[in-house]
């Protein structure tokens, strides 16, 4: 992989990093300044890589981030869709420093926060880094930060003076990011490519924000017209993607035998969202996800056809069984099309875990990255080669063989995920496979 910085990018996500892994380490991390951190944590016994079903330790986030730094050190541009804070954080805070303060959770967030922007900052000093938020980067246990959540506020000035490079950069993404989460930046001018950085966690089907949501969506359309009258690209980062809750699904499915649609996201932002990558598919290059720790991919349609792609990060964190993973990424300068990726991952069943090339996508799959029939090609070759299909169920997360859900019973609705990423279309498939 090229490792000059010229038309690559990082793409790294859900970190959920846990600083309370050494629960002797939490009170003088409570107590102490975020600078100190990294000494606070070297000093531990505890430095073994997390076992499945874990977040991300010290161990596993300095190693992810040293290896990323090996390979691609020179990137100007990483793309993090999110979840910088560990599951359970403000209950673990809480249980093992005895603070059941608001102001208290609140200052250990930030601190977190600002250990993870420094420590990334570190291996990255000039790069541009792209943070959306997570449905866990929350101060108040919610499905991400909704307006008014002090995470917003706790989080902007770290990551305003930390990933961005200048002053023009750092007022675009604070005005708005401060108050709701999103933020649109145009890093190399108006004439180059602008980054649309979504808070799509006011769409998730679990929480819905009606007022909110529809503000971020009237916005994220106003930005897609800003950039499209200007023949503009623009690079989309989310976190939670289009189309089905594969988990829920086959949970249903086990239940009852049936195969129906559950959404990750509201079904009617869903369908908003899709329509609006589908008109605006020749001003957006790509869009990125992550949250389910899965490398994955879906392609949407405006209904005669494949019109835009979301690539899903693999997760750092293991905790839902995937090994952690990353991706550089290769583009071209003129059109900001994605031309080819190599996903690198740690393979946590060996007993001595090491970093390395799980497997380029060109290669694997004969195909480039640049156009919706490239992407449609790649998509009927995993349905129909069984070499495509092998590749794809052992590269979704991340080589973890042992730890698969992927099985004879429920391959079917794993298949269809990456196809159809609305409710109509994907019923109409499943009803017309099972039938």
């Amino acid at each position: 992989m090229d490792d000059t910085g010229s038309n690559t990018f990082l793409l790294f996500s859900d970190v959920h990093f846990n600083p309370f892994t050494d629960a002797s380490l939490v009170p003088k991390l409570a107590a102490s300044d975020e600078s100190a951190w990294k000494a606070i944590f070297s000093s531990s016994s505890q430095m073994t890589y997390p076992a499945y079903g874990e977040d991300s330790n010290y161990t596993l986030f300095e190693s992810t981030l040293d290896n990323m730094a090996a390979q691609a050190g020179n990137v100007k541009t990483i793309l993090y869709p999110g979840d910088i804070l560990c599951h359970n954080f403000g209950k673990l805070y809480a249980t093992l420093t005895g603070d059941t303060s608001q102001s208290g959770l609140n200052a250990f967030i930030q601190k977190t926060v600002q250990f993870f922007t420094q420590e990334v900052d570190n291996r990255f000093p000039t790069a541009t880094v792209l943070v959306a938020n997570g449905n866990i980067d929350s101060a108040l246990d919610s499905i991400g930060s909704r307006p008014g959540d002090p995470y917003l506020g706790l989080t902007t000035a770290s990551i305003a003076q930390t990933f961005f490079n200048n002053d023009a950069d750092r007022l675009a993404f604070a005005s708005t990011y401060s108050q709701n989460g999103s933020y649109a930046v145009e890093p190399d001018g108006p004439t180059g490519l602008k980054y649309i950085v979504l808070n799509d966690n006011l769409w998730a089907d679990q929480y819905v924000a009606p007022g909110a949501g529809m503000e971020e969506l009237s916005w994220f359309a106003s930005e897609l017209a800003d950039s499209a009258q200007n023949s503009q690209k623009a690079y989309v980062v989310g976190h939670i993607p289009t189309g089905i809750n594969t988990a829920a699904v086959v949970s249903n499915y086990e239940q009852t035998g049936k195969i129906t649609y559950t959404g990750n996201l509201d079904d009617s932002y869903n369908n908003a969202f899709t329509a609006l990558e589908s008109a605006y598919s020749a001003t957006i290059a790509a869009t990125f996800t992550g949250h389910l720790h899965n490398d994955d991919f879906r392609l949407m349609g405006d209904g005669s056809g494949t019109t835009e792609l979301t690539r899903i990060a693999p997760g750092v964190s293991p905790v839902f069984d995937s090994n952690p993973g990353y991706q550089v990424y290769t583009y071209d300068p003129e059109s900001y099309s994605l031309l080819d990726e190599t996903t690198y991952n740690l393979n946590l069943q060996s007993s001595t875990p090491t970093w390395g090339e799980e497997y380029n996508y060109a290669e694997t799959y004969g195909q480039s990255l640049a156009t919706p029939q490239a992407w449609q090609a790649v998509y009927t070759s995993i349905l129909t080669n069984p070499v495509s299909l092998a590749a794809y169920v052992a590269y979704q997360n991340q080589d973890a063989t042992s730890q698969n859900p992927i099985t004879a019973a429920n391959a079917l609705i794993y298949l269809l995920a990456p196809g159809f990423t609305t409710s109509a279309a994907f019923n109409a498939a499943a009803a017309a496979l099972a039938g």
